[in-house]
């Protein structure tokens, strides 16, 4: 990236080490540059959603191998 300033900032968890500028986002789209500090653009949001029915159907297919004849 061409003019890197002092004012950047670097991402250092993934291979891409982007160089960001306050309120830019890298190349994953999960990073953002806020205050010189790279932050989480995604911390504390719903990412995905599931139903308990789905949940409840997850549950039951992964332990019916574990405990037989209970599910």
């Amino acid at each position: 990236m061409g003019g890197l300033g002092a004012n950047r900032a670097t991402c250092a968890i993934c291979l891409h080490a982007c160089q960001l500028a306050e309120g830019q986002t890298g190349l994953c789209h999960g990073r953002v540059a806020v205050g010189g500090q790279v932050m989480d653009a995604n911390y504390g949001r719903v990412t995905a959603l599931a139903t308990v029915r789905q949940l409840a159907a997850i549950v039951r297919r992964h332990l019916k191998h574990v405990y037989v004849g209970n599910c």
